[in-house]
């Protein structure tokens, strides 16, 4: 693990920055990509992610310092330091795709035909995202009595809070599956039945697998919202469960609407 790869001079270049960086430049390639293949011009994508980006990377800094608000209250300036971790996936999915969903309608586009198009490389960038947060040490495990166990650096957050412990890889078990979910969608988008069907999958398939990560994942007492007896749930895993409900229900929404001949509309 390296939280640093490596020196430009005196400025250090930070793994988990240079790997959520790839991730947006390969999801805004793939995307182009498939618009190209399609009757959207690969130019809006440019515009979108300038949009995309920004939001996403707020939206999802303010939801990790919101649940962690206790520690950032006493370091303020410490809110601003995202490039040592600190990025909550749920909080950046979801501005990210509302700004998304804003910009396509704003350029009078159907936002969920849009929403399709992008939404394989949403999957693809949570895995390389992920690498990053391999090498940085956060988002890490439980400690991992098998034999794949990760030994986390001493100067990482990880190696920190748990020295010489063998530790479940989580970031990596996240990052296979969201690898997973990129062909899946692929796969699915020849003969998907309705606009929209590939982002709600997406978001219906993050949910599951992350809600069954979170068991296995390192988490503070403040990041725990339901324990009764032996089972407890995470934020996480409760916002996944009404991520799920909403995904499900615009499903039937946009099946219906698909289905009564509506599905060209640039609106909800």
């Amino acid at each position: 693990m390296r939280p640093v790869l490596f020196q430009l001079g005196a400025l250090p270049i930070r793994s988990y920055g240079l790997l959520i960086a790839v991730a947006f430049m390969v999801g805004i390639w793939i995307a182009r990509r498939r618009a190209a293949n399609s009757s959207y011009d690969p130019d809006i994508i440019i515009d979108l992610s300038l949009i995309v980006i920004l939001v996403s990377i707020v939206g999802a800094r303010l939801a990790y310092v919101f649940v962690r608000w206790d520690y950032y209250q006493l370091d303020l300036l410490g809110i601003l330091r995202i490039w040592e971790g600190g990025l909550a996936l749920y909080g950046g999915m979801v501005a990210g795709t509302l700004a998304g969903l804003w910009f396509f309608r704003r350029r009078g586009i159907d936002m969920w035909a849009g929403a399709d198009l992008v939404a394989p490389s949403l999957a693809m960038g949570v895995a390389i995202g992920r690498i990053g947060c391999f090498l940085n040490g956060c988002c890490y495990g439980k400690v991992c009595e098998h034999p794949w166990g990760v030994v986390f650096s001493e100067n990482s957050i990880a190696g920190m809070h748990y020295p010489g412990a063998h530790l479940h890889p989580t970031q990596l078990y996240e990052s296979f599956l969201a690898l997973v979910v990129f062909f899946v969608l692929l796969a699915v988008d020849r003969r998907k039945p309705f606009e929209g069907f590939l982002l709600w999958l997406f978001v219906i398939l993050l949910s599951a697998y992350r809600f069954l990560i979170d068991p296995i994942r390192q988490y503070g007492t403040e990041s725990i919202a339901l324990e009764s007896g032996p089972i407890a749930l995470t934020n996480n895993q409760l916002f996944g469960l009404g991520l799920v409900l909403l995904s499900v229900g615009f499903m039937v929404y946009l099946s219906r609407r698909s289905a009564s001949g509506r599905g060209d509309s640039s609106g909800p």
